[in-house]
């Protein structure tokens, strides 16, 4: 089953909303986007042109923020609750 990935076409606070981890992605483009009032309004095509930044390349981040937080990660070491030292 394939994977939402944000489009286009989603406000910043859609994407927000369904992917907190894309925080970091708006931060690291220099963006106000976080927490603004247009949050809910603005579409992710309106931040690159706002920002004057290729939509290309914010999709492909926000795209790699959203694939990397659903890669599986590796199992941690098993804590040995018998273990007294």
């Amino acid at each position: 089953m394939p994977v939402a990935l944000p489009t286009q076409d989603m406000t910043v606070a859609e994407v927000l909303e369904a992917w907190p981890e894309t925080v970091r992605v708006f931060q690291s483009l220099k963006t106000a986007c976080v927490g603004c009032v247009m949050a809910p309004f603005d579409t992710l095509a309106d931040v690159a042109r706002i920002y004057e930044l290729e939509l290309a390349t914010v999709m492909e981040a926000l795209h790699q923020a959203v694939q990397a937080d659903l890669a599986p990660q590796p199992p941690s070491p098993a804590v040995n609750a018998d273990s007294a030292d």
